[in-house]
């Protein structure tokens, strides 16, 4: 498309803040093969982009789709990053009301810093479903978690809420769900050269159609660039 002057491509977006539209998160969210995930949510949410016609998809990194609009290409890593982010924002943020017993409890061992800041964010992690026991010296077990942890991967998520309330045991409880959100998102999200099938693609444009803020991930980049059909003519000359 180079020497077109007048076409720009551009990041889409609407102007509202975040928060602004309400969203229906995914009731599970797949954290290895990305799978259709249903709403948890009766009524159907605003969205705030168009529905989109998937066409395709380009080294296994980006998705083309079509509105009445014109064409949206879509960063797929950084739309399901969006797509989990507010899952795990709302899940990290919110009383735990149901929780997986552990056959077997899952044990931690802490250095005497360590096994103080459990200590100071033990309310924190009760309330989110984590009950940390202590179990002689500086050990810790957890006998249950919750119900929303990705199946198969609950040690793995555990640690992972673990290693950052310890990385970062002087913030504020908002700025840690913050943290947690992020860093879970960005670690459970189909990444570039990964081919998806059909139902995967138009899945993941769906939820994305139904996510608060589907224009950015959470680390800023944009998430789908779009050409409107006027655009697209005038790159081919045939408007002027």
């Amino acid at each position: 498309m180079s020497g077109q002057e007048a076409a720009v491509s551009r990041p889409i977006g609407t102007g509202l803040e975040e928060g602004d539209a309400s969203a229906s998160e995914p009731a599970e969210l797949d954290t290895g093969n990305f799978e259709p995930a249903e709403a948890d949510n009766e009524s159907e949410p605003v969205r705030r982009m168009p529905k989109l016609y998937p066409i395709g998809q380009m080294h296994g990194t980006y998705i083309f789709a079509e509105s009445e609009d014109g064409l949206y290409i879509i960063d797929q890593h950084a739309a399901q990053e969006r797509i989990k982010y507010e899952f795990y924002r709302e899940k990290v943020g919110q009383t735990a009301r149901e929780v997986q017993e552990l056959l077997v409890p899952i044990t931690f061992e802490f250095t005497a810093a360590d096994y103080e800041t459990i200590q100071e964010y033990h309310d924190y992690l009760k309330r989110i479903g984590l009950d940390f026991e202590p179990f002689g010296g500086r050990s810790m077990i957890v006998r249950s978690h919750p119900q929303w942890m990705p199946k198969g991967r609950e040690k793995e998520t555990i640690e992972d809420i673990v290693g950052q309330l310890i990385e970062n045991r002087h913030v504020s409880i908002k700025k840690l769900r913050e943290k947690l959100a992020i860093m879970m998102s960005c670690k459970r999200s189909i990444k570039a050269n990964h081919h998806l099938r059909d139902d995967e693609i138009e899945a993941l444009l769906d939820q994305l159609g139904r996510a608060q803020d589907p224009f950015t991930c959470p680390h800023g980049r944009p998430v789908i660039i779009h050409f409107s059909t006027y655009e697209m003519e005038k790159m081919f000359k045939r408007v002027m």
